[in-house]
């Protein structure tokens, strides 16, 4: 028996199948963009240091994107002060539900060496979710200063009875600043310690600090704007970002290179997967064309690694920094 109708069928079939795709494509995409949030409540993303650092800066570039892929708003909270403490005591001690998390650099890791008491144990109460980004910091002077390199610099803070200031925004431009003056044989310098990063550039900048140690990040306006002089930077190698700066290996000091960390951590006992997710998000987040572009512009490269790899690379960085700790002699305050 013939069925004339069913090639006609057939066709029809295939043209509202056809159809259908090309109608739910918008749907799909728009169902993706409205995905269900990852939790029921904003994430909060604590900045243990002041607006307007190189931390505050990448911490708002990688909350503007999460809020894109997790479908939720993500608030960057800046709560400076005590080296990060404040703002990092405040995670440590919120609900391990994954939505309070902290950004930090690696003075993280210095405090429990050059602070007598903390309010937290270091790495019994946090857990790494991933690091976010490295780059080297960068060591400046007011425009103004008779000083355009670190033979300059050197011979300025030993000559007189001003012996010079180097400036701090917490524990790790506090260590690497020790390192700059201790190998220029400027020991007795004095330290001058800020809040932030952008406090301590305004200072430089105005003259009041000899000498500042930041992110590049945190620099690069100051620099840009001809407010502050780059004498060198804390890299193996020069940078994209400051070509024409050189290291502090050229200037002939190999023990100051050091790079700056921003390493997202959480409540210790948030659940894994929580720190996984978390991890993958930010990783695609960094390491998408558009961030890579901003952070090479800033000198910095993207992080993205797994949490085990993260946990394993910051038990490292500590003991290295409880190296530089003593090599220094820094003592815990």
């Amino acid at each position: 028996m013939n069925h004339p109708r069913r090639p006609v069928l057939g066709r029809l079939a295939l043209a509202l199948a056809a159809c259908a795709g090309a109608l739910c494509a918008p749907a799909v995409l728009a169902q993706a963009q409205t995905a269900k949030p990852m939790f029921d409540k904003p994430i909060r993303l604590v900045v243990p240091y002041s607006a307007g650092g190189g931390t505050d800066i990448l911490a708002r570039h990688v909350a503007e994107r999460l809020r894109a892929r997790l479908g939720q708003s993500v608030v960057v909270d800046n709560k400076p002060g005590a080296n990060g403490v404040i703002g990092t005591e405040i995670v440590a001690k919120s609900a391990p539900d994954g939505t309070t998390i902290v950004l930090v650099v690696n003075t993280h890791l210095l405090n429990p060496l050059l602070m007598k008491q903390l309010p937290y144990d270091t790495f019994k109460d946090l857990t790494p979710i991933t690091k976010v980004a490295t780059s080297p910091m960068v060591i400046v002077v007011n425009s103004d200063l008779p000083a355009t390199n670190v033979k300059d610099l050197s011979a300025l803070l030993k000559k007189g009875p001003d012996k010079g200031s180097y400036g701090s925004s917490e524990n790790m431009t506090r260590l690497v600043g020790a390192m700059f003056v201790r190998s220029q044989g400027a020991a007795d310098a004095v330290h001058v310690a800020y809040k932030g990063g952008a406090p301590l550039m305004a200072d430089v900048a105005a003259g009041a600090t000899t000498i500042g140690v930041t992110s590049i990040l945190t620099a690069r306006p100051f620099i840009t704007s001809g407010k502050l002089r780059p004498i060198a930077v804390t890299g193996a190698r020069r940078t994209d970002a400051l070509p024409n700066v050189p290291t502090m290996v050229e200037e002939g000091a190999p023990d100051v290179v050091a790079n700056t960390d921003y390493t997202l951590y959480a409540p210790s006992a948030t659940p894994r997967a929580i720190l996984e997710r978390l991890q993958k998000e930010v990783s695609e987040v960094v390491n998408s064309p558009e961030m890579v572009r901003i952070l090479a512009e800033q000198a910095a490269v993207p992080g993205g690694a797994s949490v085990a790899d993260t946990d394993a690379q910051v038990k490292k960085d500590f003991l290295f920094w409880q190296k530089v700790v003593a090599d220094v002699g820094l003592k815990a305050e």
